[in-house]
């Protein structure tokens, strides 16, 4: 069978549309830190998108404003932000702002399956290291659903090679289960194993907010040597 990678970004930036900018006014300064996008995320989302050859999909607009990776019933859709915006408005949106991203990646999966291809869709994301006080123990997370074979497979290979190479502490499922409300969630539902293999990619936020330069180039260098090499070996078999 035929295969193909699409690599997407839903937290790549903490744009505010000029519109909705009074909803943050009391609050700039959120905008910058994880809540308001994931960093360092399209940096690394690009080095994987140049290692593949391929052009990312990218999301810019913060997430505080609506969140692309929960889904349209999720109480996390919004943030307290979004609590003076009437119904219309929340529609409006998503409508804007939800729905094209996301119509746009599963049309592009569905047109893939459609020609016989098994499609990769790797969501990229990074963490914040810690969370409520408790330290993140770990500096990359592949999340995948344990249920899915061909997700397992290709995680289990790629963490091999991450670890093979770096000194890097590599876990799956962390620091969220695979499985959790999200937009790889919701696809699985509407394509087989066969048909989409649905990973994310977690990158600890002390890299790209270290003043090593270096060593974050480094990290996004072995994340998107490993992704290339492994990807092209799933395409061999």
């Amino acid at each position: 069978m035929d295969k193909d990678i699409i690599i997407t970004c839903e937290h790549a930036g903490n744009e505010v549309p000029e519109y909705y900018r009074d909803l943050f006014i009391n609050n700039p300064e959120v905008l910058k830190t994880h809540r308001g996008y994931d960093i360092g995320a399209l940096e690394l989302t690009q080095t994987c998108a140049d290692k593949l050859q391929v052009t990312p999909h990218v999301h810019s607009v913060t997430r505080l404003l609506v969140d692309l990776n929960r889904s349209l019933s999720s109480s996390e859709l919004f943030s307290e932000f979004v609590e003076s915006l009437d119904e219309s408005k929340r529609r409006s949106v998503v409508e804007k702002y939800y729905q094209p991203h996301r119509n746009t990646i599963e049309q592009k999966i569905t047109e893939g399956v459609s020609q016989g291809r098994q499609i990769l869709h790797l969501s990229v994301h990074t963490f914040t290291p810690k969370l409520n006080g408790t330290r993140r123990d770990a500096d990359i997370g592949l999340l995948f659903n344990p249920d899915r074979p061909s997700e397992k497979r290709f995680c289990t290979i790629w963490k091999s090679k991450l670890v093979q190479i770096s000194n890097l502490k590599v876990r799956f499922n962390y620091p969220y289960p695979g499985e959790m409300d999200g937009f790889s969630t919701y696809l699985r539902t509407q394509f087989s194993d066969k048909e989409y293999v649905g990973l994310e990619v977690e990158v600890n936020q002390k890299f790209p907010e270290s003043e090593n330069i270096n060593q974050w180039n480094r990290v996004r260098e072995i994340v998107g040597d490993t992704l290339l090499s492994t990807y092209e070996g799933w395409c061999q078999e």
